[in-house]
């Protein structure tokens, strides 16, 4: 090492309050000279290898500095990464903790407060590892670790958080800056809205559990397809999902993005059938939903209280999506798509004809993908 503490190994590790993630992990070592950087799973954090590691019962514990001499079989034996260090030659093993004075549990993980915050380990293969001083200045690392680590942990967790609770192209906006009331755009886009059936009934007949648990499945249906597509879930309103598809000139064109939403359609509904067969296998109830596909302008912005807003989007086309994915309970077909979204498409669609929609004079033109065009039309009552 440059400041002449002969440090072979350097691992650093934040414990994070993250929807997906447990903790980040990284370690440098001066054979490769490299950086490697792992994402812990929340998952991971209940399993025997993460628990039984030296840095779990630390930050357990909150016990801010450990050294362990490698030399001895018996620490060694303490924990199955000392037998891999130790086997390498390592001597001399300090870790730190320094915590962010989190007053309030981890409750996923099942720890304490406080226990959120910053690990740092530093290892030598030299003959009577560090020196007393060397151990002293390593120490003093700690607090300024820990700072660096919270500083890049908060900025990862908020562009992770704006991005699952906002969408991803959203959520990078609002972290660039888009957060006064009124900020927003007009943009050119296929809308791509979805509604789950019986969904009052069934909030009704099952138990919370269960409920949430066939919402779930629908998300997974819907939603998920979108996000696999490149799209854009602004909103889980219920549910229902309302996304979009931007046009961009020469990056996405306008025919492809509806080219893309009628595959993203299509590949819900595979995913639909998929999961219908294992709830049957599982006894469970059969889920139903619609889709609705439109194209227009929408104005896409900050709307709401300057103490609390919502970054959506909003006009005539994204009313119309709504009403047009409300046509397919009533023509009984899954998928609805409008004349301005076939005009740009310009593939195959069938008509259902002109239908009377609530709000909207002369009502809308109605196609279906051609799948679903090849039978006769079943006006359901409502």
């Amino acid at each position: 090492m440059q400041g002449g503490v002969p440090v072979f190994r350097i691992n650093f590790g934040s414990m994070l309050l993250h929807p997906v993630l447990g903790a980040l992990d990284l370690t440098w070592d001066a054979l490769s000279d490299n950086c490697r950087s792992q994402a812990v799973p929340r998952t991971a954090a209940k399993t025997p290898e993460f628990q039984n590691a030296p840095f779990y019962r630390m930050v357990k514990n909150k016990t801010p500095f450990e050294r362990y001499r490698l030399n001895d079989p018996e620490v060694r034996a303490k924990y199955p990464l000392f037998e891999t260090l130790g086997g390498i030659g390592i001597t001399d093993y300090i870790a730190l903790f320094a915590s962010y004075g989190r007053k309030t549990p981890m409750t996923w993980a099942d720890l304490p407060a406080g226990v959120e915050g910053a690990i740092a380990s530093f290892a030598t293969k030299r003959t009577g590892g560090f020196s007393a001083d060397e151990v002293e200045d390593l120490k003093s690392l700690s607090t300024p670790l820990a700072l660096a680590m919270k500083g890049a942990s908060d900025r990862s967790l908020a562009k992770t958080l704006l991005e699952t609770y906002l969408g991803k192209a959203s959520g990078a906006q609002v972290l660039d800056g888009l957060v006064d009331r009124g900020d927003g755009r007009v943009i050119n886009c296929c809308l791509w809205f979805s509604d789950l059936r019986h969904s009052t009934r069934m909030a009704a007949e099952l138990d919370i559990e269960s409920y949430f648990a066939t919402i779930n499945d629908y998300f997974d249906c819907t939603a998920d397809a979108v996000l696999d597509h490149g799209g854009e879930v602004l909103k889980l309103i219920g549910d229902a999902v309302m996304a979009v598809f931007p046009f961009e000139d020469g990056v996405r064109p306008a025919d492809n993005m509806c080219l893309t939403a009628v595959m993203t359609a299509r590949d819900a509904l595979g995913r639909l059938a998929e999961k219908n067969r294992t709830r049957a296998e599982d006894g469970l109830v059969e889920i139903e939903f619609g889709i609705g596909l439109h194209a227009g302008k929408v104005m896409y912005g900050n709307v709401g209280t300057v103490r609390r807003l919502d970054l959506t989007v909003t006009g005539s086309a994204a009313n119309e999506v709504e009403r047009l994915e409300g046509l397919c309970k009533h023509l009984a077909v899954p998928v609805i798509a409008s004349e301005p979204f076939k005009a740009i498409y310009g593939q195959e669609l069938a008509s259902l004809g002109r239908q009377d929609v609530a709000g909207i004079d002369g009502g809308l033109l109605a196609f279906t993908l051609p799948e679903f065009g090849n039978t006769p039309l079943r006006v359901v009552k409502t």
